[in-house]
């Protein structure tokens, strides 16, 4: 059924399906395209989720910048869940690009991703995911296998986060090494926004729980945690420590997610989380 939506709009559109990507999130479909006039696109389309309006979101936050630091819609149908987008090229990911430049990379991206929304509604915020803590209290009756202290103090350090943070903006939202792709059209171009409200720090999150193997692989895991962290401040103009809380609060979600999720591997977030913990406080 989601083959037949794509192939519908693609003959709507005039383009012609090419091969499949394969590393997409599972249940999606998406395919290679190209224009009559050799202009190559890609076409996607998601199942529906129970966060039904996740999809969505997606799509007006890539048609809110306009192809500025994201990748350009080119054509929609919301009701048959279908995009049809630019291929970004060359397209290669930050996942092996040196630890340095990925993050320059990703805080450029970052710096042109700050508008504010259109109206307060028009955009979950992103203080809608504390409820992903007592959602898991009530699946595991407690804590389940979450380390008990991260669990939480990763609560209340998002409230807190929340409850204190500055004029939001519409965020990417899951802005890792993998969803920003080099662009000869603008250097760095992100892709598969989730589309949310909140303020411009909470961006730097995934930037911390992944790649995370990297800092175990060093002589000193936490003061290779603390200089990312550093970096990361430098690169952005944030605040050192309103980093280290938004990359902490955001692991323990990340990994709350993972255990409400059985197909998801466990306990991979929680190693950034430890870590981020150990660091301790930033001035």
């Amino acid at each position: 059924m989601s083959y037949e939506r794509i192939a519908v709009a693609a003959k709507r559109w005039h383009v012609t399906l090419g091969a499949p990507f394969a590393d997409v999130y599972p249940g999606n479909l998406v395919y290679r395209c190209t224009f009559a006039d050799g202009t190559h696109a890609v076409i996607k389309t998601e199942p529906p989720r129970p966060d039904e309006d996740e999809f969505l979101h997606g799509i007006d936050a890539i048609a809110l910048y306009g192809g500025s630091g994201m990748v350009r819609l080119l054509a929609v149908d919301r009701a048959a869940r279908v995009i049809l987008m630019e291929q970004v090229e060359p397209g290669e990911p930050l996942w092996d690009v040196p630890i340095a430049h990925a993050l320059e990379a990703l805080a450029a991206t970052m710096a042109k991703l700050r508008r504010a929304p259109p109206d307060p509604d028009s955009f979950p915020h992103i203080r809608a995911y504390r409820r992903a803590w007592p959602n898991h209290r009530r699946l595991y009756g407690g804590v389940g296998p979450i380390d008990a202290d991260l669990f939480e103090l990763g609560e209340r350090m998002f409230l807190e986060l929340c409850d204190t943070s500055g004029a939001p903006v519409v965020l990417h939202g899951d802005l890792h090494y993998g969803n920003v792709l080099r662009s000869d059209r603008d250097g760095w171009l992100a892709i598969d926004p989730r589309g949310v409200s909140g303020e411009p720090c909470y961006e730097v999150g995934a930037l911390f729980r992944n790649r995370v193997e990297e800092l175990y692989g060093s002589p000193d895991p936490i003061e290779a945690m603390r200089r990312r962290v550093a970096g990361v401040a430098d690169l952005t103009g944030f605040d050192r420590e309103r980093v280290r809380r938004w990359a902490f609060a955001q692991a323990v979600l990340s990994e709350i997610w993972s255990a409400d999720d059985p197909d998801k591997p466990l306990h991979i977030d929680m190693r950034a989380a430890r870590l981020l913990q150990e660091v301790g406080p930033l001035g």
